[in-house]
């Protein structure tokens, strides 16, 4: 099983580190600048306020074993979800999808009812904390199993003209780009997750509480 992502958050001074969540990609491993967290900042300069988009509908997600048969391969839907995490003043854009993308991720050999998606996300960071936010926080339902980011589709995805996304830094300010996810079994829309986990402030006696944010991805 992979480990998310260590968060380590900054203010004043002070770090957080929080409790790792389980997830189904078993190369999913954060990368080191991930592990090592958030450095201890203050972001001081102003950001551009966040584009305002509207919020999909939610609704059931159902498993079918032939959903997307006939998709054409690399059809983008717009999602467009946007969430705010009160806690860090994080800003979270789901933007959009591109499904059904030819892969050679190794799930994929076993699993022919499965698919390869491009998960849109736009981060317009908060100025409370430094440090990261990272692509293993964001999550797809896989026939009721949670599967994140497929770090070995990296090259897959900027073969196919896409920004990959391994991480959003505090410091560089606004980030967008794709995060590849392999689903071992597909469906028509698919649930999506983003999670940031409690943290532990170290050095003060205080808990920053697990912020979760839900989205959803039209049919293709």
């Amino acid at each position: 099983m992979a480990i998310a992502a260590i968060l380590a958050l900054s203010a004043c001074g002070g770090s957080v580190e929080d409790a790792p969540r389980e997830d189904t990609q078993s190369e999913a491993a954060p990368s080191e600048d991930q592990n090592q967290g958030f450095s201890a900042e203050e972001n001081t300069e102003e950001t551009e306020a966040p584009d305002s988009t509207d919020t999909t509908g939610g609704g059931e997600t159902t498993d079918t074993t032939d959903a997307g048969a006939g998709a054409a391969e690399g059809t983008e839907v717009k999602v467009g979800t946007e969430f705010t995490d009160e806690e860090t003043g994080d800003v979270i854009t789901i933007v959009s999808a591109v499904r059904h993308n030819p892969t050679e991720y190794y799930e994929a050999t076993d699993d022919p009812d499965g698919e390869m998606v491009y998960l849109e996300v736009k981060v317009e960071p908060g100025k409370t904390y430094g440090g990261t936010v990272s692509a293993a926080d964001f999550y797809l339902d896989s026939a009721g199993s949670e599967a994140n980011y497929a770090s070995t589709a990296k090259d897959e995805v900027e073969a196919a003209g896409y920004e990959y996304f391994d991480f959003a830094s505090r410091r560089d300010g606004r980030t967008t780009g794709y995060i590849p996810i392999y689903l071992g079994k597909t469906a028509d829309s698919i649930k999506g997750s983003y999670v940031r986990p409690e943290a532990k402030v170290i050095g003060e006696d205080k808990k920053v509480p697990e912020f979760e944010a839900e989205f959803e991805i039209p049919a293709a």
